[in-house]
């Protein structure tokens, strides 16, 4: 079964006041998906928050990846990274 969810870049103060809005619990596996990276900076904060939450992320896919070190950064943390493309193979 693949449950999903959010991670927000902050908890908000009105709603559940969450920063994981969904479907979560403590002990799931989880992917995180982006849409871009970039640094790998904010792939790193929702790491965090699922971590901190108990899930365990077994990887990072992102639609496009900006070859800007994000992936490089992520990697050297241990984490699996999957782009489905490059900025360079858009021709970007």
């Amino acid at each position: 079964m693949i449950d999903a969810f959010s991670v927000r870049k902050e908890a908000k103060a009105y709603g559940t006041g969450q920063l994981i809005e969904g479907n979560f619990q403590a002990g799931s596996d989880v992917v995180v998906a982006e849409d871009v990276i970039t640094s790998g900076g904010s792939a790193q904060k929702a790491i965090a928050a699922v971590e901190r939450a108990g899930g365990r992320v077994l990887g990072v896919i992102a639609v496009v990846d900006r070859e800007q070190g994000g992936r490089a950064v992520l990697e050297r943390e241990g984490r699996m990274v999957v782009s489905l493309a490059t900025s360079s193979s858009l021709g970007l």
